[in-house]
């Protein structure tokens, strides 16, 4: 009887925690398709947008940048990709100065895909594989940029907020990261001009690249 008794604790263990396995894997599925999802959602819009401007035969970099600013740009986790970027400068700007990096590297990512886009020819971007980082938290998707000509290959990382959204923090086009790119450009550019210099620097080119 008492054999019996604990055949049976130990067989109701196992079926709680085969469970909890399943639960956990179907989690960690589900989130990882959710970036996928996200992914597809904001690059469909993107590519449907470019669509219309190269049809209508206005497709600028002030039209493309306006495109990214709806769709891409509410879709990035802005500050901490300006954190990530500052990096060890992050501790040399004043409180009262960070949203103002915030907002200045928020266009300068805006711009660089700007600067990607100005020469749209109807490529089509295919979303691939999802995966996740070990702690569930960050999502690397693959995307395939395909011209009649050739095909770039790009990662596409996020970030999992409080809110369980995924949001866009950095993309490695052909192995280069973006976030990484400009951690370098920043850094020279504090050695050189420092904080203020910096800020002013950042703000005359996003000037000139909106009157482009």
């Amino acid at each position: 009887m008492k054999t019996e008794r604990t055949n049976n604790t130990a067989n109701l263990t196992i079926v709680v925690l085969i469970t909890l396995i399943l639960f956990i894997s179907t989690s960690v599925f589900a989130s990882a398709d959710d970036a996928k999802t996200k992914v597809k959602t904001v690059f469909s819009q993107v590519e449907s947008s470019l669509i219309k401007l190269k049809q209508t035969n206005t497709l600028t970099k002030v039209n493309i940048t306006d495109v990214l600013t709806k769709h891409l740009l509410p879709e990035v986790e802005t500050k901490y990709f300006t954190y990530k970027v500052l990096n060890k400068n992050l501790a040399k700007v004043p409180d009262e100065l960070k949203e103002r990096f915030v907002h200045e590297l928020s266009m300068q990512l805006i711009n660089t895909y700007s600067n990607l886009l100005n020469k749209y020819t109807n490529e089509v971007i295919n979303v691939g594989q999802s995966t996740l980082s070990k702690s569930g938290k960050m999502a690397m998707v693959d995307i395939a940029i395909v011209s009649k000509s050739k095909t770039n290959s790009a990662v596409v990382k996020l970030l999992q907020n409080n809110e369980q959204e995924w949001l866009f923090f950095d993309i490695e086009v052909e192995g280069i990261s973006l976030l990484q790119t400009k951690q370098n450009e920043i850094n020279a550019s504090f050695n050189r001009l420092g904080v203020e210099g910096t800020l002013l620097h950042l703000q005359k080119i996003n000037q000139k690249a909106n009157e482009g």
